[in-house]
C-alpha cells in the first residue's frame, strides 16, 4: 500500500486523526510537531533524508514574451538554470495561499489603526464598536484641525509604518471623494489592506519545483512535460560544495496535509514591518510549503527565495549540475535531435523514456535513441 492509499484509508476510518497528520518527504509526521518547528529545525531534519537527486519536468514549448518566441525549457537545459516562478501562476488554487481569516483580520487591522490613534481597545469589543471608535476619532481630528492625519498621534515605529500612515490617509481622501460616508471609506480601506496584504504574502518570494522521480506518469502526462512530449532533467545535489550553499539551504520538502492552520494574528502583526526570518518561515511553512494531501503523489521539493535575495533579478538561478536528461515518450524526432545535440555539446548523459509493457509504469528505454529504427526513419 503506497502513501496515498494509506492516508486515504486513515481518512475514511479516522478522519480526525488524519487531520492531525501530514506527509513530509514520503513519511508520516504529526502536524503539530511540524508547525512547532522553526526554519532551522525543519531545514536540518528534512536535509537528513533529502534525496541526492532531484528532477524537473519541462514542456519544451516555446512561449511568446514581448512579441518574441522563447523556449525557456531549452534555455534552462543549456544554461543549467531554473526559473523562479510567481506562486500565482501555479495550477492549484490553494498553492502558496495562506489562511488569512477576513473577519479576524478586519478586527486586528482596525485595532492597529486605533493603536496609532492611541485609542485603548478592549478584547471584548466587537468589530463594529472598534470601527466606530476609530471613525469618531478621525472625525474629531478633522473637526479640530481640518486634517484627518492628526488623528494618528502615535509616533511610527518604523519607516514602513510611516509610509503606511501616509497610504491610509491618501486612500481615505480618495474614498471620501467617491463616498462622503467616513465609515464606508474606512471599511473599504480595510478591505483594500486585506487584498493587498494577501497578494504581498503570496509574492514576497519566488518558487521552483522539483520531483523525486523521472518516471511519474502524472508529471509526464500533464502540462509539466506536455503530455510526454517534453523532457525531464536530473540534478545531483552537492550539499558540501560552497558554490551551491545558497540553493541548498533554501530547498525544502512540501508538507502535505488535510487542514490549513489559521495564523491570522501572527501575520497581521507583521504587516507594515520589516519581515523577519521567523515571519518569512510562517509564510513558507503555512503557504509555499503547505499543500493538499491530494498532491502527495508528487513528493515535491521546492527552492524558495525571497525577492530581496541576490541574483534573482531575472528570476533565473544557477542550480546543481545536470547529470542526466530523460526524453519524453512522445517527443517528436526533430525536438529529440535538438535535445540530444545539446546533451552532446554539454556532455550530459541522456536516455529515452518508454512504457513498461507489463505494468503501468514508465521506465528507461534500453535502446539508444540514435540506434532506434523509429528515430532514424523520422529524422531522415
Amino acid at each position: 500500500m503506497d502513501i496515498n492509499q494509506m492516508f486515504g484509508t486513515l481518512q475514511q476510518l479516522a478522519p480526525q486523526i488524519a487531520s492531525s497528520y501530514c506527509v513530509v518527504n514520503g513519511a508520516f509526521m504529526g502536524l503539530n510537531e511540524i508547525e512547532n518547528m522553526g526554519y532551522e529545525e525543519f531545514s536540518l531534519r528534512s536535509k537528513m533524508n533529502m534525496p541526492m537527486k532531484l528532477y524537473k519536468y519541462f514542456s519544451n514549448k516555446a512561449e511568446e514574451t514581448d512579441g518574441k518566441k522563447r523556449n525557456y525549457s531549452i534555455e534552462a537545459l543549456k544554461n543549467n538554470t531554473v526559473f523562479m516562478q510567481a506562486p500565482s501562476q501555479f495550477d492549484d488554487v490553494y498553492d502558496s495561499d495562506i489562511n488569512l481569516d477576513g473577519a479576524e483580520y478586519e478586527k486586528l487591522r482596525l485595532s492597529e489603526y486605533c493603536r496609532r490613534c492611541e485609542i485603548k481597545i478592549e478584547d471584548s469589543l466587537s468589530v463594529q464598536e472598534i470601527g466606530n471608535r476609530l471613525v469618531q476619532t478621525l472625525m474629531a481630528a478633522f473637526e479640530s484641525t481640518q486634517n484627518f492625519s492628526s488623528a494618528f498621534t502615535k509616533i511610527p515605529t518604523s519607516k514602513m509604518e510611516e509610509l503606511s500612515n501616509e497610504h491610509f490617509f491618501l486612500k481615505l481622501d480618495m474614498e471620501l471623494r467617491k463616498d462622503a460616508d467616513l465609515g464606508h471609506a474606512v471599511a473599504k480601506i480595510i478591505s483594500s489592506d486585506y487584498e493587498q496584504y494577501l497578494s504581498y504574502l503570496k509574492n514576497v518570494f519566488r518558487v521552483s519545483c522539483f520531483a523525486t522521480t523521472p518516471y511519474s506518469q502524472l508529471m509526464w502526462g500533464g502540462a509539466y512535460a506536455d503530455c510526454h512530449r517534453g523532457f525531464c532533467v536530473e540534478y545531483t545535489i552537492l550539499p558540501n560544495e560552497e558554490k551551491y550553499q545558497s540553493v541548498y539551504r533554501n530547498l525544502f520538502p512540501m508538507i502535505y496535509c488535510k487542514t490549513r492552520s489559521n495564523i491570522t494574528d501572527r501575520l497581521t502583526a507583521l504587516q507594515d514591518k520589516e519581515i523577519t526570518e521567523s515571519g518569512l518561515w510562517d509564510i513558507y511553512s503555512h503557504g509555499a510549503l503547505r499543500k493538499s494531501i491530494d498532491w502527495v503523489y508528487q513528493n515535491e521539493w521546492r527552492l524558495l527565495l525571497p525577492l530581496r535575495c541576490e541574483n534573482i533579478s531575472d528570476y533565473n538561478i544557477d542550480f546543481f549540475p545536470i547529470t542526466k536528461v530523460f526524453l519524453g515518450n512522445r517527443m517528436d524526432s526533430g525536438k529529440r535531435k535538438e535535445i540530444i545535440e545539446i546533451c552532446h555539446e554539454r556532455q550530459i548523459p541522456y536516455v529515452g523514456v518508454m512504457r513498461n509493457p507489463s505494468v503501468f509504469e514508465m521506465q528507461e528505454c534500453p535502446v539508444k535513441c540514435e540506434e532506434c529504427f523509429r528515430y532514424n526513419a523520422d529524422i531522415k
